[in-house]
């Protein structure tokens, strides 16, 4: 575990700007760090993407052994910006709101600390086909065929 935000000259350093420092238990990072909840995934996919693109088809030079060099700082952090640019806002707002950090003071928006992403998404599109078990027309099916769909 990283440790030096607790040294003395740290709290004393932090204690000057008027910074306090949260201690994060070991397991709960994924929990409380919206870029680890909800974007490192799909930030990650996209270098990769980028990074199997440019071996396969990027400019490359190589060390008089034949060894091939990593690509230039330059060509990494275009990398970098592109695969942020590709990240929708909206992504980041939910991932601070999903960690509960930005969350309304009010208690209206707490549920999003318990949706999984493809909950979230069918709730923010919902389908016409989805059946709402407690819609007064499905009120009419016979007991035997619930009985029997919930066995299934």
């Amino acid at each position: 575990m990283f440790r030096a935000h607790l040294t003395t000259s740290t709290k004393k350093r932090l204690a000057r700007i008027n910074t306090d420092a949260a201690v994060i238990p070991a397991g709960l990072t994924s929990l409380v760090q919206p870029l680890d909840v909800c974007q490192n995934k799909s930030f990650k996919d996209r270098i990769r993407e980028q990074w199997n693109e440019w071996m396969v088809s990027g400019e490359k030079s190589f060390t008089k052994g034949g060894n091939m060099r990593a690509p230039q700082l330059d060509v990494l952090c275009n990398f970098v910006i592109k695969a942020w640019n590709d990240i929708d806002a909206e992504t980041v707002i939910k991932s601070f709101k999903k960690c509960g950090i930005s969350n309304s003071l009010d208690g209206i928006e707490d549920d999003f600390l318990w949706q999984d992403e493809g909950e979230a998404e069918a709730e923010a599109t919902p389908s016409d086909s989805e059946l709402d078990p407690y819609d007064d027309c499905l009120t009419n099916i016979p007991q035997d065929v619930i009985d029997e769909l919930m066995m299934s």
